[in-house]
């Protein structure tokens, strides 16, 4: 499978997409329905209309937090899974100023309790380097194959 290739946004494809948004947004569907507001603007998915969205357009309506997370923040982000499980849309919902993307990457890459922590054996390094000559640095492919309950960034950093 190879990775699509990355491409800039056009003002006239930015121009679609807050139209869509206006359009969808009238109908009080919160959140807002991606994959609807996606098929206005050709050769962009979902996610991709989610994320400019967030990263560009959002900006007025609501202000994005970046960098380390408070021990505040990774309280609501518990409680958000446990009350809608990984529903990201509505959990970043109960984390101010955090999106479904940061939600979604904190939870999966730190919180988890199921996260494998443990010291990783010499056995495990000696097939961390076998796979990677293998595959590559396909870091969820890696774990999910090889090292389940590591997280791809452990690996990477191992």
């Amino acid at each position: 499978m190879l990775a699509r290739q990355r491409r800039a946004w056009t003002l006239e494809e930015d121009q679609q997409l807050i139209e869509a948004v206006k359009r969808e947004d009238l109908k009080s569907h919160k959140p807002l329905n991606w994959c609807t507001i996606s098929k206005n603007i050709p050769n962009r998915s979902n996610k991709d209309c989610r994320k400019r969205w967030i990263s560009t357009h959002a900006g007025a309506e609501v202000k994005i937090t970046k960098g380390a997370w408070s021990e505040e923040e990774d309280d609501q982000l518990r409680a958000g899974v446990q009350a809608f499980g990984p529903r990201w849309c509505r959990i970043a919902q109960m984390v101010p100023g955090r999106n479904s993307d940061q939600c979604a990457k904190r939870w999966k890459d730190t919180l988890d309790p199921a996260i494998d922590r443990s010291k990783w054996t010499s056995e495990e390094d000696e097939l961390l380097l076998k796979v990677v000559n293998e595959i590559g640095r396909k870091w969820a492919r890696v774990v999910k194959q090889y090292f389940p309950g590591r997280t791809g960034l452990a690996a990477k950093n191992r």
